[in-house]
């Protein structure tokens, strides 16, 4: 019940109060007299008996009605609505689907972000695998060196051309059937002009395609690779031969010189920067030996920093792939969907919230209690609230929440104290009211009503009695305990039964 209303009550009681004593008093002087009252004397002071019974004070405050919870939705992913899976009005659960957004950007993203951690493990991989030094693979003679201290080099980075110098290679001619009829790694035989002797050797090479020249007509190249035995020397001649199983003897068309086999390429097989060059043109080199010392003075740098890049790509994605999961919208709590405003094919406004749900199945009265009375306000205490659009109908209800910061309005701050309604089944979310809530309470006490009591300061106040001699109305001293907005605790001075005059 608000102030004004209980005001208006009171005051009602006080008339009837002051009317009946007035009605007393008439009748106890007619009896005596037994005619009216004469006309020049005072009409009776209106009374009021000291009593037993309640006294509870109450905190008055304005306030509004909220719903338990109240969620405005907003997708985190830009985009347009793919598609609309609930309508206003409508009661979800917590994780319900809403809407979806078009994820096709975010998808893009995603992929790039992937291919970047691919390319971030590549480059730490190669730092890893870093080696301090390059060696050679075979042995020979340096033919030439194509690096230099300063350079970097990648894995098939060719470091230099080395000739085997314990073989020699020589190309034999024939016609087309015939070089049909060999195959790579085949043993021949290659007979020496000079020597009217033979040698072993091995096919490298078949040319299938062949190729017309003077003297010969068309010709197709059996490169062979022999063993040098000792003897022979580049230029010398030979002819390449084999004899089949059945007998029949194949053999290159003309005699053909000596040379030295192809060049074999060293590679780097290692990433970074080269630091001493070890080997000079012309060396003789065996398999295994050092071609060059590599600069590993900042590889511990690098492979930080490369870390550190592939852990932020890292975090990069996995924040892209969040992002794509958050295409579809779902409930963040479970209610009613009070206002929708997405479209399907549109792009959300950003000013707005794509949707609001409301869960009802609880209903809250937050009264603005003024800072002097918030330190009386304790969880648990009692409350009537009355909404203005059910009129005086109070609504029990207690208190659930005290908040320990408050909101300054105008000059003064407020504190917005949550009240737990019992019967919330009309009510609305926003709609306003007032409240009591009941700080103190106690029964079976002395009271008198508030009007009968004027307070001289805590614990103190003075009542007007009757002075038995002259019947006129004087000052006592009373102890008071709590002041409520209808009746005062009398805690001492007065008994019960006593009558005290009323103040108006």
């Amino acid at each position: 019940m608000t102030k004004k209303k209980k005001w208006i009550i009171i005051a009602a009681a006080l008339v009837l109060l002051g009317g009946g004593s007035v009605f007393g008093y008439t009748k106890l002087k007619s009896g005596e007299t037994s005619g009216e009252m004469p006309q020049d004397q005072p009409p009776p002071l209106p009374t009021v008996a000291v009593e037993m019974g309640e006294v509870s004070k109450a905190i008055f405050s304005a306030g509004t009605v909220e719903a338990k919870a109240r969620e405005e939705v907003k997708p985190e992913l830009s985009g347009k609505v793919e598609k609309v899976f609930v309508t206003e009005g409508q009661r979800v659960s917590k994780g319900d689907p809403l809407f979806s957004i078009d994820g096709s950007d975010a998808a893009l993203e995603l992929q790039k972000q992937e291919l970047s951690i691919i390319r971030a493990e590549k480059e730490l991989a190669e730092i890893r695998n870093k080696k301090d030094r390059i060696t050679a693979e075979k042995g020979g003679k340096i033919k030439e060196v194509l690096i230099k201290e300063g350079d970097q080099v990648t894995p098939e980075t060719i470091v230099a051309k080395m000739v085997n110098t314990d073989y020699l290679k020589i190309t034999g001619k024939f016609t087309a059937y015939e070089a049909e009829r060999f195959k790579l790694g085949q043993q021949v035989k290659v007979f020496l002009s000079a020597s009217l002797s033979y040698i072993d050797g091995t096919i490298t090479k078949i040319d299938l395609t062949g190729a017309k020249e003077k003297g010969v007509g068309g010709v197709h190249d059996v490169e062979v690779l022999v063993k040098k035995p000792g003897a022979i020397y580049v230029g010398d001649l030979g002819e390449v031969q084999y004899t089949d199983p059945r007998g029949i003897l194949f053999a290159s068309q003309i005699a053909t010189p000596f040379e030295n086999p192809d060049d074999i390429d060293l590679y780097a097989g290692t990433h970074g920067k080269v630091g001493k060059v070890e080997i000079e043109n012309g060396d003789e080199i065996q398999a295994g030996q050092l071609i060059a010392k590599m600069d590993m003075s900042s590889v511990d740098l690098e492979l930080k920093e490369k870390e550190l890049i592939l852990r932020e790509s890292q975090l990069t994605m996995e924040q892209k792939r969040r992002d794509l999961a958050k295409r579809q919208v779902t409930a963040p709590i479970s209610g009613v969907i009070t206002k929708l405003n997405v479209t399907a094919g549109e792009t959300p406004d950003s000013g707005k919230p794509a949707a609001i749900i409301m869960d009802t199945s609880a209903v809250y009265f937050v009264a603005a209690v003024d800072e002097m009375d918030i330190p009386s306000i304790k969880l648990g205490q009692h409350a009537e609230v009355y909404v203005t659009a059910f009129g005086n109908k109070p609504f029990e209800g207690k208190v659930v929440e005290v908040p320990k910061e408050g909101t300054k309005e105008d000059k003064t701050v407020r504190f917005a104290v949550k009240i737990e309604l019992s019967d919330t089944s009309e009510m609305k979310h926003g709609m306003t009211g007032d409240c009591d809530i009941y700080v103190d309470k106690k029964e079976n006490v002395l009271r008198l009503p508030l009007q009968a009591v004027e307070i001289v300061e805590e614990g103190k106040g003075t009542v007007m009695v009757k002075d038995p001699n002259t019947g006129e109305p004087m000052p006592k001293e009373v102890a008071v305990g709590i002041e409520g907005s209808e009746y005062v605790e009398i805690v001492s001075g007065l008994s019960a039964g006593e009558e005290v005059v009323l103040n108006f």
